[in-house]
């Protein structure tokens, strides 16, 4: 689950579109990764279903859902790593194996359940001291670090596919106070020049 965890915290990934992240989108060379598909659970509108939902991989239709996530050499090699440990997993699960060719699927193969991820992310971050936490945290999370490091607001906004600016800004608008508050400072050094504080001693004197 770490990878999954630190993908989906990296590139501000919704739980679907992380658990439906595909092999075949995974490119070393290049050294990018497509988001292309999404893992969710629907209702089961078959006559002989014996359940009433059922878990599906879904191919994004939109062009802004689609996009294309640039990797550091660190993260591919995190990610080979991944893939070595996932092909041990297929070998050891033998026949027993369906190939959908996702990047984080169950030990047999098949697409991991939502909710279930979900389940298990909050029993990890209630054991790490940090509350209930739903994997949607991930993807604030990643947006207040991608703001933290000075990232323009247009580039988180275009790394998390909002669909303007403006929701980017109404949900992270707080967390540019810091930079509101510099950018101010740095206008009026240019322009005013910097003062020098005054020190208690060289107060007017008027006695």
């Amino acid at each position: 689950m770490g990878v999954l965890v630190l993908l989906a915290l990296l590139f501000g990934l919704r739980r679907g579109e992380a658990l439906g992240l595909m092999w075949s989108s995974f490119d070393a060379d290049a050294r990018t990764l497509r988001v292309t598909h999404a893992v969710k659970r629907i209702k089961n509108r078959s006559p002989n279903a014996t359940t009433r939902t059922r878990i599906v991989i879904s191919e994004l239709k939109t062009k802004r859902s689609r996009r294309t996530l640039c990797l550091t050499p660190e993260l591919i090699e995190v990610i080979r790593r991944h893939r070595s440990a996932h092909h041990q997993e297929r070998l050891q699960a033998g026949e027993s194996w369906t190939e959908h060719g996702l990047m984080f699927p169950t030990s047999f193969g098949n697409p991991s359940d939502p909710d279930t991820f979900s389940h298990l992310f909050s029993r990890l971050a209630r054991k790490a001291g940090l509350g209930h936490w739903h994997p949607h945290e991930l993807r604030h999370s990643g947006a207040s670090l991608m703001l933290a490091q000075g990232t323009p607001l247009h580039v988180v906004s275009e790394v998390l596919r909002h669909a303007s600016i403006a929701i980017t800004k109404d949900v992270y608008g707080h967390l540019l106070e810091g930079e509101r508050r510099a950018a101010t400072e740095a206008i009026s050094t240019a322009l005013l020049g910097k003062q020098s504080p005054v020190a208690p001693n060289d107060k007017e004197d008027t006695g």
